[in-house]
């Protein structure tokens, strides 16, 4: 049942990440720390130690530079783009999933929370 729900939430997350293009919501002039934060973020390359540094800095960099609304709302988005590339390794992307709730709980939760490793 877990895993048909986790399905049913991807396939629907796919549909918006169709819609919304490669990257959902960069803030302008902050597109680096965006695109690093997915990649850290997302296999192959992602791990869990590289995507909290990321998170953080693209934190840092936009709760001090723009408004908080905008923010969360990129957070929001970047936090679904990571959830559906990660949909191949079902562990990791809950792992991932966690970290962002841990880090960005305005972000919205999306799947089941797990417990980052």
């Amino acid at each position: 049942m877990r895993r048909l729900v986790a399905s049913i939430v991807t396939a629907g997350m796919l549909s918006v990440a169709g819609l919304s293009g490669a990257n959902a919501a960069p803030v302008p002039g902050f597109e680096d720390l965006y695109n690093t934060v997915f990649t850290s973020c997302t296999l192959p390359d992602g791990t869990l130690a590289a995507c909290e540094a990321a998170i953080n800095a693209y934190a840092s960099a936009l709760v001090a530079n723009v408004e908080l609304t905008v923010a969360n709302q990129s957070f929001t988005e970047l936090r679904q783009e990571v959830f559906v590339a990660n949909a191949a390794d079902e562990e990791f992307q809950a792992d991932i999933d966690a970290l962002f709730e841990l880090l960005l709980p305005d972000s919205g939760a999306i799947g089941a929370v797990a417990s980052p490793v």
